[in-house]
C-alpha cells in the first residue's frame, strides 16, 4: 500500500514517524476522516477548513494547501483502491519533540494521508438500529478540545469498549451540565413530533461535516431542524434517533440502555434523510 508522508508519495512500510514525535508522545495532533465515493472525497474543501480551524487552536503551522491534498488522495486512491468507496484519513502531529511542554513548537509537524478501501459497517446497523448505552464519562463542554479532532482518542475508545463489553454497539455522551452531547465517533440526532433536533456545538460536540450535510438536506426538504441542549428525557420520548459520521453516513438507533425509540426503525424521517443522503453523493461532478 501507498501512503503520503510529508510531501511524497511512499511505500507503508518506508513511512516512519521519529521516535520523538510530539503526536506520540502527548498526542499533539488531529486528523480529518473522510469518505471517497468512487474517488471522490466528500465535502474535502469542509473537511481541510475543520483541520485548519484545529490547527490554529493547537498553534501549529505548515500543513499541506487543499490542492496538494486533493493530489495525494487521487495517487493514493488509484494506487491502493481503484473503484468503489474508500476510507481516508488525514493526520497532522505535532513534530519533533524540542524540551517544550507547551504548544510552542521549533518544527513543522508530520502530515501523513491513507487512502484504502472502505471497509462499511453491517447491514444490520441501518435495517435495525443501534444499540446505545450513556457513558459515565461527561463530556466537557468548556474545553476548547472537544472542537478539534484530536488524535488523543483514548476517551471514546474507552467509552466504546465499555459499552461493547455490556452488550451495545456504542456509547452516548452527557456533558457536563447533563445535556445530550455525541456518540464516541458521531453525532446524535433525535426526531420529535416531525422536528430535526441535534445538540448545539456549545453542548461540547465536534462540529461534524455530516451533520452540517443533514442540517442542509432538512432545510432543502423543508423538514424543521432545531440546535438545542437536550435531555436524556427528551431523547428517551423521541419518535426517531440517528447518528451521523463520514464513514457510516447516517445510522439509526433503535434503542437507548434498553428503552425502544419510538415504533420503527429506521423511522419514516430518518429514512427519508437515508434516501436523500445517498441522492446527494450520486450527484454528477467531480466535487459532491
Amino acid at each position: 500500500m501507498k501512503v503520503y508522508l510529508n510531501g511524497v508519495i511512499v511505500d507503508e512500510g518506508a513511512a516512519f514517524l521519529p521516535v520523538n514525535d510530539r503526536g506520540i508522545l502527548f498526542g499533539d495532533g488531529l486528523f480529518e476522516t473522510i469518505r471517497a465515493y468512487g474517488g471522490r472525497p466528500f465535502r474535502l474543501e469542509r473537511h481541510m477548513a475543520r483541520l485548519r480551524e484545529g490547527c490554529r487552536t493547537l498553534r501549529l503551522a505548515g500543513i499541506p494547501g487543499d490542492e496538494e491534498v486533493r493530489r495525494a488522495i487521487g495517487e493514493l486512491y488509484a494506487a491502493n483502491v481503484r473503484e468503489g468507496d474508500a476510507y481516508v484519513r488525514i493526520t497532522v502531529t505535532g513534530g519533533a519533540f524540542d524540551g517544550s511542554r507547551t504548544l510552542r513548537r521549533s518544527g513543522p509537524p508530520n502530515v501523513f494521508i491513507v487512502v484504502k478501501p472502505l471497509e462499511p459497517y453491517p447491514e444490520e446497523y441501518y435495517s435495525h438500529g443501534l444499540r446505545l448505552t450513556v457513558s459515565r464519562i461527561r463530556r466537557n463542554a468548556t474545553s476548547p478540545l472537544v472542537r478539534v479532532k484530536t488524535n488523543n482518542y483514548l476517551e471514546s475508545l474507552f467509552a466504546r469498549q465499555e459499552a461493547v463489553e455490556a452488550g451495545f454497539h456504542d456509547a452516548l455522551f452527557l456533558n457536563t451540565y447533563g445535556h445530550l452531547a455525541e456518540a464516541t465517533t458521531s453525532n446524535i440526532f433525535l426526531v420529535s413530533d416531525g422536528e430535526v433536533c441535534t445538540p448545539h456545538l456549545e453542548c461540547g460536540v465536534l462540529p461534524g461535516i455530516t451533520r452540517e450535510a443533514v442540517l442542509e438536506i432538512c432545510q432543502d426538504l423543508e423538514i424543521p431542524t432545531e440546535t438545542g441542549f437536550y435531555t436524556l428525557d427528551e431523547l428517551f420520548s423521541a419518535q426517531e434517533a440517528f447518528l451521523t459520521m463520514s464513514t457510516g453516513e447516517i445510522i439509526p438507533v433503535r434503542e437507548v440502555d434498553g428503552s425502544r425509540l419510538g415504533e420503527s426503525c429506521p423511522g419514516p424521517v430518518t429514512a427519508r434523510l437515508i434516501q436523500a443522503f445517498h441522492e446527494l453523493v450520486k450527484s454528477p461532478g467531480p466535487e459532491i
